[in-house]
């Protein structure tokens, strides 16, 4: 059965890193919501780009009215083309941003812990390691050391 680290420096560390993947995911959810809206809101304009210029153009009498009705339908979806655009420009360098800025928090944070744990599990197998060359009972040995060639 796996056991779970108690002293401070490991919990530490895992409580850092654990820190950083909820932030990470939190940004992560927000930015996928943000872009969620914003392709819904852009599907609902051409949506109705779409219908006020078949509208148009059904109503239209003649050929050269239907061809007016077009090429002014073509106006409003490029606009709003050119701002789903800029949004989701704004989204995605928004959340680079944010996620590198957490990054740049989180990161020494965890990268201290992290040392601190190494540390802390070489001197636990180190104590281990002399411990069984001393021939402790219940640590497998006679305290002789066992070498293969």
């Amino acid at each position: 059965m796996p056991s779970f680290p108690t002293n401070s420096p490991m919990r530490s560390g895992l409580d850092a890193q654990l820190g950083f993947l909820t932030e990470l995911t939190r940004r992560s959810y927000d930015s996928l919501r943000k872009l969620s809206e914003l392709n819904l809101q852009f599907a609902q304009q051409i949506m109705q780009d779409v219908t006020d210029a078949s509208r148009n153009m059904l109503s239209s009498s003649d050929p050269f009215q239907m061809t007016a009705a077009a090429a002014r339908a073509t106006q409003p979806a490029t606009e709003h083309l050119r701002h789903y655009q800029q949004q989701l420009f704004g989204i995605l360098s928004g959340t680079q941003l944010e996620l590198a800025r957490s990054a740049g928090q989180l990161a020494p944070q965890a990268s201290r812990y992290t040392v601190a744990m190494a540390e802390s599990m070489a001197r636990d197998g180190a104590d281990q390691g002399s411990a069984t060359r001393e021939g402790a009972p219940g640590r497998g040995g006679n305290g002789a050391l066992h070498s293969h060639h």
